[in-house]
């Protein structure tokens, strides 16, 4: 028999908060406000993780997801819920994030800026292959799902399915595919994730023969230590994108956003209301906020730890005609160290999902930059490096979610700080 339980509230995971004789249950597939009958999965030690078997009284947000893989395939977790109130939920846990781990307490986020699309918004895809199948792994385990279309990948993508399921067959040590979509040129960048190297022939002949005109560049890589080395590649690496009236130069190695609906909203959002002299920019990329921010500074320094990413920055700035810029490939706490004692009007920070090093935290509150804008895709790592910076003497002006991955439980945000 089951165990009826009353849903709080969603949670950062993707899970629904339920409680029972003081025990938290993290529930899969539930929806606020609702009771629900639910399936023990796993028993921790803190908590309860189970999913939902019957709901009996359901939430006023619920709905009929629209992917006959749900529940299945693990790459969403809120299909069944109004896109309206995934918004309003993942602001909520953005809000309790800062108050529970930064100690922060904010009544509410002064904006929300939401994807433009629900589905299809996704350029950027990893498909898992096991055994010549194509598809996600089921949600917490290693278990494939084959699929044949990914209601959150662009159509483009999905129309490329057929062709990358034949390279899946011919492929043998293939371990996963990695697509990589340009709206505005529309043409493929694509990499194959072997056990061993192939042999550049092979890849050749895939390109020529089984993908269509539009994969423009085949990359074969394999891992080593957890990390990608490349092997082979046919065809180019790189290809262009549009944000706003920029047009920037992309590498198959390169960090990019991948929601296409925000390439002009995002970076507006970020650069809104900022006029200064100098800007200090870590974990830059290939520019795509630097550029805009450029629009109302006199010089920006922009510096990232991804080689690619910086050679694709500097050939951006020629690209589009702009001067007043300089980029360098290094880590981002070395930056913070070579420009230390200097007047710096603005500092932006874009890390990746494990945000500031404890060196970068202690040396931007050093230096103090008078201004600190922190995009952050990971609120639990942003309320943690707040604290830090709060604790130092900044206040925080303004806080918006931004919704790059609908249907997911991801959250990014933009806080402006002043000294």
């Amino acid at each position: 028999m089951g165990l009826d339980l009353f849903v709080k509230k969603l949670v950062y995971g993707g899970y629904g908060l339920g409680e029972d004789r003081g025990k938290k249950f993290f529930i899969r597939y539930a929806a606020p406000k609702e009771l629900v009958e639910v399936e023990v999965l796993k028993e921790k030690k803190d908590y309860t993780e189970a999913v939902v078997k019957t709901v009996k009284i359901g939430s006023q947000w619920r709905r009929t997801p629209p992917c006959k893989y749900y529940t299945h395939c693990g790459g969403c977790q809120w299909q069944h819920i109004e896109y309206q109130e995934q918004l309003r939920a993942k602001a909520d846990i953005l809000l309790e994030s800062l108050e529970r781990i930064g100690k922060i307490k904010l009544d509410s986020v002064n904006g929300i800026l939401g994807s433009k699309e629900e589905f299809g918004y996704r350029t950027r895809v990893q498909f898992k292959i096991r055994e010549g199948h194509l598809g996600f792994f089921a949600w917490g385990s290693g278990e494939l799902v084959p699929i044949e279309e990914c209601l959150l990948a662009h159509p483009r993508i999905n129309q490329l399915i057929p062709s990358l399921k034949e390279t899946a067959r011919l492929v043998k040590e293939l371990q996963e595919i990695h697509v990589f979509y340009s709206p505005h040129e529309d043409e493929f960048l694509l990499k194959l994730i072997t056990a061993s190297p192939m042999e550049t022939q092979k890849l050749r002949k895939l390109k020529e023969h089984i993908l269509p005109k539009e994969v423009v560049g085949l990359g074969n890589y394999t891992v080593l230590g957890g990390k990608f080395i490349k092997r082979a590649v046919v065809g180019r690496e790189f290809t262009f994108v549009r944000s706003g009236r920029f047009i920037l130069r992309v590498s198959n190695d390169s960090f990019f956003q991948v929601n296409h609906t925000l390439y002009e909203d995002f970076p507006k959002l970020v650069v809104e209301g900022e006029k200064v002299k100098r800007v200090l920019e870590l974990h830059s990329g290939v520019g795509f906020f630097s550029f805009w921010l450029l629009e109302n500074c006199e010089f920006l320094f922009g510096s990232d730890a991804n080689q690619n990413a910086i050679k694709d920055a500097i050939y951006n700035a020629k690209l589009n005609q702009v001067s007043n810029v300089s980029f360098a490939h290094e880590r981002a706490v070395d930056t913070l160290k070579n420009h230390a004692g200097e007047v710096i009007d603005l500092l932006v920070l874009d890390p990746p999902r494990e945000g500031l090093s404890e060196g970068e935290a202690k040396l931007i509150v050093q230096n103090k930059p008078k201004r600190i804008i922190y995009i952050s895709c990971n609120p639990t790592t942003l309320a943690r490096d707040l604290k830090v910076l709060v604790s130092g003497g900044y206040k925080i002006e303004g806080v918006h979610l931004v919704d790059n991955f609908p249907q997911t439980y991801h959250i990014e945000s933009v806080v402006k700080l002043t000294i």
